[in-house]
């Protein structure tokens, strides 16, 4: 049978041994007075500390463990009633990093420090004494400071919601005083943005692929430029193409199921770095894990890549897009974009303007929405349609389009002789008759 008091007496010396090992004074024995002498902390005594003594060891020790069992329910009662928001928000988010991946953290603290940061006047509030005014008014002020969109606005909200959820968690606050009542007339246009900056027009789209095209014919070494081209033909995340591998290739068809992602090292909140790029098996969402169909261009340019990593001795596992032992980093591909959309002469657009331009080119050529949305690895089509699909087409085709699915022909100036037409005269004359 289990003896409970040993066990407590047990559990009470392990405390008391934690205890001790942490006080920052020695313990000693003066053999002339026959007593046992260490020090506290004492900020108003000389150096910040006062001498104690007791005849027996243990009974010091009682004397050690006292002050600071006392100094701990008082810093923790003072620690619960005066935390600053700011306090609370690093203690907080000590807590994230376990919870999280570091690309999420690292999210968090551009937030944190773009919009929550210069108002000292907020983030210095201590946490029992925050209302919902100070939340209102700080959320009016940043809404109007930053001009933001609904979704920027409430993602920049979450921070706060979730340091003042994990402050009733932690029994700082038995109330959450969180809420969100700003003018909603406020928020920044959430119109749609023009096709022009947001898919490569048919036009540009010829063009910058000959550019892709002349910029391997310059250094046939380096495959990002194929990777870019590859998606005009996929339509995946710029993570998705660069973690292919020559295995999810089967016959007619791509896996598409892993990513890319940067990982960061968060041991420093205030000084969060890169730790580089790392292959993950796994998407953005559930929804991300799909199979697309290779057309003839997509396997002809895959073929490509293989040649070229044979050529060169390029391998990394078996994934395809590779240069020194590792996969091609989102960096290289983003240079390639950006010097492309220079050198001829259009707006830079980036790879997720290719997968806006394969999701539009499918659907304007009578692929059903469902479709194109699994195509993308969208949970549902309202996304789709709502941030994907834009005119590939410049002013001049769209209007003729329109025109003629409104039955107006092109006629020549001969035709347009012979059609009777009646003049705004004969009809005025056949009323007054």
């Amino acid at each position: 049978m289990i003896d409970l008091t040993y066990v407590q007496e047990q559990i009470e010396m392990k405390k008391r041994e934690e205890i001790l090992s942490k006080h920052q004074y020695s313990i000693w024995f003066n053999e002339k007075e026959n007593v046992w002498y260490s020090y506290l902390p004492d900020v108003s005594k000389p150096h910040n500390r006062r001498k104690i003594k007791r005849k027996r060891k243990h009974d010091l020790e009682d004397m050690i463990l006292e002050y600071y069992t006392s100094c701990k329910d008082d810093v923790d009662e003072q620690s619960k009633a005066s935390l600053s928001l700011e306090s609370l928000f690093y203690e907080f988010m000590k807590y994230k990093v376990n919870e999280v991946n570091s690309g999420t953290v690292k999210r968090m603290m551009a937030d944190w420090n773009r919009f929550y940061k210069p108002d000292k006047g907020f983030i210095s509030i201590a946490l029992n004494n925050l209302t919902r005014i100070n939340i209102d008014d700080f959320f009016n002020s940043v809404l109007v400071t930053h001009n933001l969109k609904k979704k920027g606005f409430y993602n920049m909200c979450g921070i706060l919601k979730q340091m003042l959820e994990y402050a009733v968690d932690a029994e700082y606050i038995e109330k959450n005083p969180y809420r969100v009542k700003v003018n909603k007339k406020r928020f920044a246009s959430n119109g749609k943005k023009s096709s022009e900056k947001e898919v490569f027009q048919a036009g540009e789209k010829e063009l910058f692929i000959q550019e892709m095209e002349r910029r391997l014919r310059s250094n046939p070494s380096n495959t990002a430029p194929l990777a870019i081209l590859l998606d005009f033909e996929l339509g995946t995340r710029k993570g998705e193409i660069l973690a292919i591998s020559k295995s999810d290739i089967l016959g007619d068809r791509i896996h598409i199921h892993r990513q890319l992602v940067e990982e960061f090292d968060t041991g420093n909140l205030d000084h969060i770095k890169s730790k580089g790029f790392y292959v993950v098996d796994y998407t953005k969402s559930e929804d991300g894990d799909r199979w697309l169909p290779l057309t003839t261009r997509a396997k002809e340019i895959i073929k490509w890549v293989e040649l070229i990593n044979e050529e060169y001795g390029y391998n990394f596992k078996d994934f395809l897009f590779v240069k020194n032992g590792n996969c091609i980093s989102p960096d290289a591909v983003d240079a390639q974009m950006k010097r492309g959309c220079e050198h001829i002469g259009i707006p830079v657009k980036t790879m997720h303007k290719i997968r806006k331009t394969y999701a539009s080119t499918l659907l304007h050529n009578g692929v059903n929405i469902s479709i194109v949305k699994d195509m993308l690895g969208h949970a549902d089509e309202s996304t789709t349609l709502k941030h994907y699909i834009y005119n590939t087409e410049n002013s001049r085709e769209t209007d003729e389009k329109v025109l003629n699915a409104l039955g107006e022909e092109k006629t020549s100036k001969s035709d347009q002789s012979d059609q009777k037409i009646i003049s705004f005269t004969k009809i005025k004359k056949a009323k007054s008759s």
